[in-house]
């Protein structure tokens, strides 16, 4: 069978057809529906929500101390060790329920902030009486604004008073009242002193002045959160656990600490981020239940019991305004910061936020918008989004903001990023990249002339009226419109929208009476012959994969040599000395590959060393990764595999780790080995999971569309 690749679909216009009949579409759009409402375009956003809705019960802004603005529905409390237990076996449980009552008057209820770790909050008898050691944080970086010094909390005396201390306070009852909506498991950090995260610096000094080690570490961190889950006895879920992962700098200390948050949540508590203003943190990570997939999206489980149940899960937005030049940089960057860190808070289900004054002036419609919605799961929110845009962190590229809503390319509808936003760098950025794609755009020169979506089953369980909101850029004289599957399982599409090439953002709203959920798109007989495709024989791209003769094409550093292989007779492996340099050190090979076709990459690796983490990568031309595949086994050979698929024709790295990348831990030696290495191509429909999309949109030309948000709103408002 001939293998029809992405180029076949285009850059001629005799193809047009072809791609769109590839994507389930006509060339010619349908006639509307009999009554069809025409859409409504107006200028800019649009997050409006039907009238009357309310915020979700167990959610909220919260602010520190005071309430100023409507908007505030929660505000904290820094209820300090040092005033809630100024002597020994005396307590001050009066101050915080007068703190209490005073939030309840301005119409708020209280989050609780029990702090014992910074040195203003640790009370002074405690520093009499035991003496302990009290540390000078190095700032994280010169020109932060604040300084502090933090009492080590693990020192045996120190750590026996506090908990003394808790367990006072839950007897008291406090954290059951039902104007208590969270506490904080405070911890040991050097931003504020009582987060959690560990620096280098951080730890050298810790262990020159209290010998800790790392199970004396995760033993003190475990023994708080039980202290704190017995504080908050039948009310578990209003706990934040601040740390998502394993912590520390080191091997030792993250292999001591990495069941730590699953044994959290076993005791029922929720969590709590430090740092959605960064715009770009927790697409994968375990702890938040979010994962980034190998084409690069970022998915959240909805089955995650911090999730499914309602516990408290939050951040927080609110380093904004000139006090934050010194982190952020120049002001003028930070509205669009904003609009895409409250989109990934509502993204990562979080129904808590802690905003400032600063926050709140910067886009009261998005700040609305976020306030009634974000308490809201998929079984009852009033609507699902997909923000279309492209960003790089570390080694990956990652696609849209996504909140029960999904947009995927496929034949016929590939996008292409758009919309260009430089920006001030973050900690997540490549070295050579602050940059950012605000939207994603069809490719009629190339036969792309659609956008596919896709609605989660639970959010959208049947047919039903529907307000759709697109908001996209004028960039050329387009002609677009919505095609959908309607109760009755017909095809049809909404009226269509006209542009006009002004270069102006707009938001155009369609009125559908019946929407549903069927996965129409595309699924026809064309289609699927494309998607299973494949060559007959499909060859090894791997030059010298047997390794046979000289290295050819394989780039071999001194510290690889290949040799015959023992237990192969015709053929010969890689085998790998350790030795330190100032880089890891790779064998590479370069490939060249079609865009838009999915490879496989399969290697067997033998992990003969001392703590060596073997692996082999494919990466882009300019280093970014693709896949990456590590060794897990010791002492036998291990198969790895893994799918990519290139984004567009050229060349790519195939690339072999004997160490691990990065990997410098002391006491690295010994060998590793790499054997049976292939990359192949495989059909289409490897990766084309989720290609039964509900609906499209779609283009008529001349030129191209440019959307950034795609919004479905349950109902007709």
């Amino acid at each position: 069978m001939k293998n029809v690749g992405r180029r076949d679909l285009g850059n001629k216009a005799g193809n047009w057809v072809l791609a769109a009949a590839l994507a389930g579409v006509s060339a010619v759009p349908l006639v509307p529906r009999a009554g069809e409402r025409q859409p409504v375009v107006r200028p800019g956003w649009d997050w409006t929500l039907p009238a009357g809705l309310k915020p979700a019960p167990y959610s909220g802004f919260v602010s520190w101390g005071r309430r100023f603005d409507p908007a505030i529905s929660v505000c904290g409390i820094q209820a300090t060790w040092k005033r809630l237990n100024p002597a020994p076996g005396v307590y001050n449980w009066e101050w915080i329920e007068r703190q209490l009552s005073k939030n309840a008057a301005m119409g708020v209820r209280s989050g609780i902030h029990l702090k014992g770790v910074e040195r203003t909050a640790v009370p002074d008898w405690v520093i009499d009486r035991f003496r302990p050691v009290v540390v000078d944080v190095p700032p994280l970086q010169e020109n932060q604004p604040w300084r502090i010094r933090n009492v080590l909390p693990w020192q045996p005396n120190v750590d026996r008073a506090f908990h003394e201390f808790l367990r006072e306070f839950g007897r008291r009852g406090i954290a059951r009242r039902k104007d208590v909506v969270y506490g904080y498991i405070h911890g040991i950090s050097a931003s504020r002193g009582e987060e959690m995260f560990i620096r280098r610096v951080d730890l050298k000094m810790w262990q020159e002045t209290t010998g800790l080690t790392a199970k004396q570490f995760a033993d003190w961190l475990k023994h708080r959160i039980d202290a704190m889950c017995e504080a908050f006895k039948g009310v578990e879920y209003k706990l934040a656990l601040m740390f998502a992962g394993p912590i520390g700098p080191t091997v030792e200390f993250r292999e001591a600490t990495a069941g730590l948050v699953d044994y959290a949540f076993s005791k029922g508590t929720g969590i709590r981020g430090g740092g959605i203003d960064f715009m770009h943190g927790l697409f994968d990570s375990p702890g938040w239940a979010s994962r980034l997939t190998p084409d690069g999206y970022c998915i959240v489980d909805d089955d995650h019991p911090v999730i499914r149940e309602r516990r408290f899960r939050g951040d927080e937005n609110e380093e904004y305004g000139k006090y934050w030049v010194w982190r952020f940089g120049p002001v003028e960057g930070y509205p669009y910061r904003h609009r895409i860190s409250t989109l990934r808070g509502l993204q990562m289900r979080q129904n808590f936020q802690y905003v400032s004054p600063a926050t709140l002036k910067l886009n009261p419609a998005l700040n609305e918008y976020a306030r009634v919605a974000q308490g809201y799961r998929r079984d009852d929110s009033p609507d699902a989004w997909a923000y279309l845009r492209e960003c790089a962190v570390r080694r990956h590229i990652v696609r849209n903001i996504e909140r029960w809503l999904v947009q995927r390319d496929q034949p016929g509808s590939r996008t292409i990023p758009a919309e260009r936003i430089d920006r001030y760098p973050i900690p997540a950025d490549p070295k050579t990249r602050h940059y950012d794609f605000d939207a994603r755009r069809t490719d009629a020169a190339d036969g792309q002339t659609g956008i596919l979506f896709r609605l989660d089953r639970v959010f959208w369980s049947r047919p039903g009226p529907a307000t759709v909101k697109v908001t996209y850029t004028d960039r050329a004289a387009v002609r677009w419109w919505i095609r959908y599957t309607d109760r009755q399982g017909r095809l049809t599409n909404t009226a269509s929208v006209q542009n006009t090439g002004d270069g102006q953002r707009k938001t155009a709203t369609f009125h559908i009476d019946s929407l549903a959920a069927l996965g129409r798109f595309p699924n026809d007989p064309a289609f699927r012959k494309w998607a299973n495709a494949l060559p007959e024989d499909p060859p090894n791209l791997v030059k010298n994969a047997q390794l046979a003769g000289d290295a050819g094409p394989w780039q071999l550093p001194a510290i690889y040599r290949i040799i015959p292989d023992p237990e192969q007779t015709d053929r010969r492996r890689v085998e790998f000395t350790y030795k330190r340099f100032d880089d890891t050190v790779h064998m590479d090979q370069l490939l060249r590959l079609q865009g838009g076709i999915p490879y496989q990459l399969k290697v067997q690796i033998r992990n003969d060393g001392v703590k060596l983490r073997p692996a082999a990568r494919i990466a882009r031309m300019d280093w970014s990764t693709m896949l990456y595949l590590k060794a897990r086994t010791h002492g036998k050979w291990e198969t790895l595999s893994g799918i990519f698929t290139p984004e567009k024709d050229g060349m790519v790295r195939l690339q072999l780790f004997g160490q691990g990348r990065g990997n410098y831990a002391p006491g690295l030696a010994g060998k590793s080995y790499f054997r049976n290495i292939e990359v192949r191509q495989l059909p289409r429909n490897a990766v084309l999971r989720g290609r039964e999309m509900d609906f499209r949109v779609e283009t008529a030309g001349p030129g191209d569309l440019t959307v950034t948000l795609v919004r479905v709103v349950k109902g007709i408002f």
